[in-house]
C-alpha cells in the first residue's frame, strides 16, 4: 500500500486518540456495571462459553484476548478492546465523511475532533464503544449501499450482526437502516417497492438483497440463538434479554433486575442531563455538528437522515429507561461526522475576515484546552474508586495464600472485582466455613486471615436500603473480628474500610470450599467452577452437539473476523487515498 499523506496523518490522529483513551481507560474510577462487565471475560475463552445470561459474547472474548496479552485483569486490559476500537473509529469516522462529503479537509476534521472529544474521551471505557465501531463500519457499507453499491450492504449486514454479538442494543439501528431504504428506494424507483404508472411494484432483485443480508446477519448472531435454544431445551431458562424483552424462558433469576419500563418522565428528565453534561464538556462538537448537518442536508438529505434516526432511536429509547452516561458516546460520534464539514463551511463564510488556517489554529487551540480540562477531572478519579483502591492494597499488603473475609456490607461486585485472585469469602458464608472446618478431619494448620469491614458513616457501595438489610449480621461478624484479629489498616477513600490480621486454624482444602463460593452476576469469578454457572448445560443429542459446534465455529470466527477488521479499515483508506 502506498504510504499517502492522508495515511500519515490519519496515522498521528490515531495515536492522539489511543494515548487519550489509554490515559482515560487508566484513571476513570470503575463502576459496578463495568465490574460484571469485566469479571464475566475472565476466562471465557477457555471455560468454552457460546453465551452467557448478561450479554451476547464478542465483547467478552475479545477483553479475554486481552487479559491473555496484558498478564490478567488491570483496569487497562478490562478496557484495551474499548480503548483500542475507540481510538479505531476515528478512521471510520474519516471514511464516512469523506463519503459523504468529498472534502478531505472536512473528513481530517471530523476525525480530529472525534479524537479529542471530550464524552467520548470521558466515557470510552465500557463496553459500548466497541460495539459502536462495528456499528459504524456498518453505516460506512450501507451508505455506500445507498450510493447503489448493492454488494456493500452484505458487509453492512455483517458488521452490524457482530455489533449486536457485542451489544444487542445497537439492533435499534435495524429498523433506521429499513425505513431510510423503503423510502429512497420508492422515491428513486429502486428499492423493494416503488410506483411505475401508477403501479405498485416489488423489486424481486432487492427482496433476494434483504433476505440474504438478513441471512447473514442470522449466521452471525446464531451463537447466542444455539446458546438460548439449548440452555431452554434443557433448563427452561433464557438470557437476560430473551426472558425480559421477548418473554422467553423462566423468569426466577432475574426477578427484579427486569429494568425500568419505558417512561415520558424519565426520556425528559434524562434528555435534559445528558444534554447539559454533554454541552458542558464537548460544546463544538454539538454546535460545529448542527451547522454541519444544515449544510449537508440538501446534497446529502437519505445519508443525514441515516445518521441522524440512528442517533434518535438509541437516544429517545435509552433516556426512557437509563441514565448511564456510557451508552450516549453515540451522539458526539455521529456529530463529529457533520463537524468537520460545518466547521470548513462556516469558514467560508468568513472568508474574507479569517485565513482558514488562523480560524483553524484556534480551534484546535479550544479543542485541546476543553480536553484538559476534562482530564483534570478524570485523573482523580483512580484515587477516589474503593475498588481500585483495595485492589491495589491487596497487591501490594496480602500474601496470595491468605484467606480474606469481608464485611458482608461491602457490595459484593466491588470485592469479587478487588480479590479476583484471592481466596476471598463474602462474610455471610464464614459461619458455614467454620462449621466445615470444625468437621473436617484433615489436620489444620495456621492460616494466614484478613478481615475488611466496612467501616462507620458509610455504605460501602451499597443503597441505603441494601446496606441496612445486610447491616446486623454485618456487625456482628465485625464484632467477632474485632475480639479475635488485630487492626493492621484503614483505608479512607470516599467510604472507609478497616483492615484486621489473625489467622485461621484450618486444613489447606478449605481454598476450594472457599474459591467454589466466588460468583457474580450469576457467573463464578473466573470460571474456575464454571458448572457452577446458572446457565450451565450440557448437549445430548447429536444434533444439539452439532449445533452447538456450529455456534462456537460462528462464534471464534466473529471474533477472528473482529480481530482482522482494523486490517479492513487500513485497506479502504488506502483505496481512498491510492
Amino acid at each position: 500500500m502506498k504510504i499517502s499523506k492522508t495515511v500519515v496523518y490519519l496515522f498521528f490522529i490515531f495515536i492522539l486518540a489511543f494515548a487519550l483513551r489509554l490515559i482515560s481507560g487508566y484513571y476513570v474510577d470503575i463502576g459496578t456495571d463495568e465490574m460484571i462487565y469485566s469479571l464475566i471475560p475472565l476466562n471465557i475463552i477457555s471455560a468454552g462459553r457460546l453465551s452467557t445470561v448478561e450479554q451476547a459474547p464478542l465483547y467478552f472474548y475479545l477483553t479475554d484476548i486481552g487479559y491473555k496479552l496484558m498478564g490478567g485483569l488491570t483496569l487497562v486490559s478490562t478496557r484495551l478492546p474499548s480503548i483500542f476500537f475507540g481510538s479505531l473509529t476515528i478512521l471510520v469516522i474519516f471514511l464516512i465523511a469523506q463519503e459523504l462529503f468529498e472534502n478531505k479537509k472536512a473528513a481530517f476534521l471530523s476525525a480530529f475532533l472525534f479524537a479529542i472529544s471530550s464524552y467520548a474521551i470521558r466515557h470510552n471505557p465500557e463496553m459500548d464503544m466497541t460495539a459502536f465501531f462495528f456499528s459504524l463500519l456498518s453505516l460506512f457499507f450501507f451508505i455506500r449501499f445507498l450510493k447503489g453499491n448493492h454488494r456493500q450492504i452484505y458487509l453492512s449486514a455483517l458488521f452490524l450482526a457482530l455489533a449486536a454479538l457485542a451489544k444487542p442494543i445497537v439492533l435499534l439501528f435495524a429498523p433506521v437502516y429499513f425505513l431510510v431504504w423503503l423510502v429512497q428506494g420508492y422515491r428513486q424507483q429502486s428499492g423493494i417497492l416503488f410506483r411505475k404508472e401508477g403501479k405498485i411494484i416489488v423489486n424481486r432483485k432487492m427482496v433476494k438483497v434483504l433476505l440474504f443480508s438478513l441471512l447473514i446477519s442470522i449466521l452471525v448472531v446464531s451463537p447466542v440463538l444455539i446458546y438460548n435454544y439449548l440452555l431452554f431445551k434443557e433448563k427452561g431458562m433464557t438470557d437476560y434479554y430473551f426472558t425480559t424483552l421477548a418473554g422467553v424462558g423462566e423468569n426466577t433469576i432475574y426477578q427484579g433486575q427486569e429494568g425500568n419500563a419505558w417512561r415520558i418522565s424519565s426520556f425528559f428528565s434524562t434528555s435534559q442531563g445528558i444534554l447539559k453534561g454533554m454541552f458542558r464538556i464537548d460544546a463544538l462538537i454539538l454546535i460545529l455538528g448542527f451547522l454541519g448537518i444544515v449544510f449537508s442536508w440538501r446534497k446529502e438529505k437519505y445519508n443525514v437522515a441515516l445518521l441522524l434516526l440512528s442517533t434518535l432511536f438509541l437516544f429517545v429509547y435509552l433516556t426512557g429507561k437509563t441514565g448511564s452516561s456510557t451508552h450516549y458516546v453515540w451522539v458526539p460520534l455521529v456529530l463529529s461526522i457533520f463537524a468537520g464539514y460545518g466547521l470548513v463551511r462556516t469558514q467560508e463564510y468568513f472568508t474574507n475576515r479569517f485565513r482558514f488556517r488562523h480560524f483553524l489554529i484556534i480551534i484546535i487551540i479550544l479543542s485541546f484546552v476543553n480536553t484538559a480540562v476534562v482530564f483534570r477531572e478524570i485523573i482523580p478519579l483512580k484515587k477516589t474508586s474503593f475498588a481500585i483502591t483495595l485492589q491495589e492494597y491487596a497487591q501490594e499488603n496480602i500474601p496470595a495464600d491468605a484467606i480474606v473475609v469481608l464485611d458482608p456490607r461491602i457490595y459484593r461486585g466491588v470485592f469479587a472485582w478487588a480479590f479476583h485472585d484471592w481466596h476471598y469469602l463474602e462474610g455471610t458464608y464464614f459461619p458455614k466455613l467454620t462449621e466445615a472446618i470444625q468437621k473436617s478431619p484433615e489436620p489444620k494448620q495456621n492460616l494466614s486471615l484478613y478481615y475488611i469491614e466496612c467501616g462507620p458513616g458509610t455504605f460501602c457501595g451499597w443503597k441505603p436500603e441494601d446496606f441496612t438489610r445486610i447491616y446486623d449480621f454485618g456487625e456482628q461478624l465485625s464484632t467477632l473480628f474485632r475480639q479475635q484479629t488485630e487492626k493492621i489498616a484503614e483505608i479512607n477513600v470516599i467510604d472507609t474500610f478497616i483492615v484486621y490480621k489473625g489467622s485461621l486454624a484450618a486444613p489447606p482444602t478449605i481454598y476450594e470450599t472457599i474459591d467454589r463460593t466466588h460468583s457474580h452476576w450469576y457467573t463464578p469469578v473466573g470460571w474456575k467452577y464454571k458448572e457452577n454457572a446458572v446457565d450451565n448445560y450440557t448437549p445430548k443429542t447429536a444434533l444439539d452437539k452439532a449445533l452447538n459446534g456450529l455456534g462456537f465455529f460462528i462464534l471464534y470466527l466473529g471474533v477472528l473476523i473482529a480481530l482482522l477488521s482494523p486490517v479492513l479499515v487500513v485497506y479502504l483508506l488506502g483505496r481512498r487515498s491510492g
